[in-house]
């Protein structure tokens, strides 16, 4: 099926959102928020898709 994207409010009764990135297995892979308002949530999801597209891998458990 692939990873998903899960939106839910914070807490019950909070006006504020917070999305988690989920495996094809469950397994959560992103926790993003808090964020104000569903658009908010819109442009995160689309920012984070970019940046995994796009980001660089830099291996930090090498010593100098």
């Amino acid at each position: 099926m692939g990873a998903k994207f899960e939106v839910r409010r914070e807490g019950e009764g909070s006006r504020q959102y917070r999305v988690q990135l989920r495996g094809d297995d469950g397994t959560l892979l992103a926790d993003l928020g808090p964020f104000p308002s569903i658009d908010e949530v819109k442009a995160g999801i689309a920012r984070l898709r970019e940046c995994a597209a796009l980001g660089l891998v830099v291996d930090l458990t090498r010593t100098a």
